[in-house]
């Protein structure tokens, strides 16, 4: 039997929401003597009935210490069996067609630090009996902390054998000291499902923080303004072997992972996965990690789906990695996210990679998104054997200049010939260095069509003129550079009638920047003011950065910039 503990005094809020339940409770006189509500009180009003459990149980009442002078672990155990034993059949069970129990105390853990060295101190595989509804709470991130010390590899603070369902635990920070502690196992086989974690903390060294395994749901878990700092191997891991394709819906809302070396989802089943917001970060200056880690190709249908909008990331050295994906199916898609702050001191590096396991990939999209470093796509011997649909849209790159800086193409089978035919196309849409300038602004591109053996292309139309929005004259030149393996199918020159009123000639073309320019188009007409028109179709490889770079020029009798005219030239790749 737990020795009650005096009540403390009520504050007036606290008095007024408990003024309804302390009416009809008052007689009883208290009984059991644990508080209604965790803060203190001004008046001695017991509110505990004799024939039902108190809504909120405080660990404090049970011998926790929230100094953390001493161990608490036996305090929060028999908190815990409280919380079990008072677990209720549901009154509803013929109605709903199910006869799992219904939870009915809350345990709250006020403010203080409370010290844990044994396992399952709040949770434990040891309960068999499926309950709906659990609600762990604390008094606020920073003011409840439970510093976990298990000295046990393997073990786990919260440790969910199929039996709790829709768990919610808030305001709290976790501590641990070693890497090797694991703060939740969860293990469905149908049960265990719909977890919520709102302004949550875990802080210091931790193995895995979640970790899932089971054949069947374990789904249905959301995170709101949570926290993961230090140094973390896995903040939810979901293993290959012992894992499943029906863990599904994970909703992260503006949560923190900034840690000195770790992992922040790893997927090696699939799942759908959404992470709203929120700040992402490797702090450390050499130790890294991969934020978002979703393995192995061949999963179910309908479970693989990766969205991340509106996150900002900090890749502050060349071992933080954004994704490694090696999923076959499904969309995994990146939305108006900034990777960016670090590229001013960091040379150019690989932060995420995406591998064709002789499958096609995902749709993989980058949407209005600033990116830093380098994409990788691996491929292996079958990886043409499928299409691929890879696209960066309205997204600016802080690292090179052009899209064939930033892909990197890598055969993961080198001791077979190199079936060039598996490399991804990789389509850049209205896209643009941060570095660039009027010289290199065509990004767009539909980079590796020239190996890709199923490639689908867009034609691009550019328009050159210069600073006054005029075609050149006396003799200047506008220079302009394409993507690299570009193949120029056409160029215009439309000078229309009266747009100038020079009668020097109009004398315009298009040449490479080689040591030899080559002239790709031209058209020369003996009065400009007559206007002008020519139509070429030069079909002209831009296959080196000579051939590339390349510009319009005037000659040297052109006397007029004129306003009205047109250089008009239309590329594939």
């Amino acid at each position: 039997m737990v020795k009650p503990r005096m009540p403390k005094k009520m504050g007036r809020r606290d008095f007024i929401a408990g003024l309804a339940a302390a009416a009809v409770t008052f007689v009883a006189g208290g009984a059991i003597g644990r508080r209604l509500f965790p803060q203190a009180a001004t008046h001695s009003v017991s509110v505990v009935s004799a024939s039902l459990p108190p809504p909120w149980t405080n660990v404090v009442d049970f011998g926790a210490d929230p100094t953390g002078k001493s161990d608490s672990s036996e305090a929060f155990i028999r908190a815990l069996t409280h919380i079990e034993q008072s677990a209720a059949s549901n009154p509803a069970h013929e109605t709903l067609g199910n006869d799992t129990a219904r939870g009915r105390v809350k345990l709250y853990v006020p403010e203080g630090c409370y010290l844990l060295s044994k396992p399952e101190a709040l949770m434990r595989h040891s309960y068999h009996s499926k309950t709906l509804g659990l609600v762990i709470q604390g008094a606020g991130r920073g003011l409840t902390q439970i510093y976990y010390r298990n000295s046990k590899a393997g073990e786990y603070l919260l440790y969910n054998k199929d039996t709790w369902l829709f768990i919610s635990i808030s305001d709290i920070e976790f501590i641990s000291d070693d890497v090797n502690n694991n703060f939740m196992y969860s293990y469905s086989e149908g049960s265990a499902q719909n977890y919520t974690f709102e302004r949550c903390m875990w802080s210091g060294s931790w193995n895995y923080v979640f970790h899932l395994e089971g054949t069947n749901t374990n789904s249905e878990m959301t995170w709101f303004h949570c926290n993961f700092s230090g140094v973390i191997r896995a903040g939810i891991y979901v293993p290959a072997d012992g894992g499943s394709d029906q863990f599904l819906n994970y909703n992260f809302y503006s949560c923190q992972f900034e840690v000195e070396e770790g992992n922040y989802l790893v997927f090696e089943k699939g799942g759908n996965i959404n992470i709203w917001g929120g700040s992402i970060i490797h702090y450390d200056r050499d130790k890294g990690g991969t934020f978002f880690k979703l393995m192995n190709g061949g999963h179910f249908g309908g479970v693989e789906r990766f969205l991340c909008i509106g996150a900002r990331f900090e890749h502050r050295n060349k071992n933080s990695k954004l994704i490694e994906c090696e999923w076959n199916d499904g969309a995994v898609s990146f939305i108006s996210c900034d990777m960016s702050s670090q590229a001013f001191q960091l040379a150019p590096a690989i932060h995420a990679t995406f591998r064709s396991i002789n499958q096609k990939m995902p749709s993989i999209t980058f949407q209005s998104c600033v990116l830093m470093g380098k994409h990788e796509f691996r491929y292996l011997s079958r990886s043409w054997e499928s299409p691929h649909n890879i696209v960066y849209e309205s997204c600016e790159f802080a690292h090179g200049l052009m899209a064939d800086e930033f892909i990197v193409y890598t055969n993961d089978e080198s001791s077979l010939p190199d079936y060039k035919g598996g490399r991804p196309q990789v389509i850049f849409r209205n896209c643009r260095s941060i570095h660039a300038t009027h010289e290199t602004g065509f990004y767009d591109s539909d980079l590796g069509f020239q190996s890709n053996n199923r490639a689908v292309l867009t034609k691009k139309l550019i328009s050159i003129r210069n600073a006054f929005g005029a075609l050149p004259h006396n003799g200047e030149a506008e220079s302009f550079q394409l993507p690299l393996g570009a193949i120029i199918l056409n160029v215009k020159f439309i000078g229309k009638p009266d747009a100038v009123t020079s009668e020097a000639a109009a004398d315009y073309w298009i040449e490479t920047s080689e040591q030899v320019p080559a002239r790709i188009a031209a058209v020369y007409a003996e009065q400009a003011s007559r206007g002008f028109q020519a139509n070429i179709d030069p079909v002209f490889e831009c296959n080196t950065d000579a051939k590339r770079k390349l510009r319009l020029c005037s000659g040297s009798k052109v006397d007029e910039p004129n306003g009205g005219a047109y250089c008009l030239i239309e590329y594939i790749g």
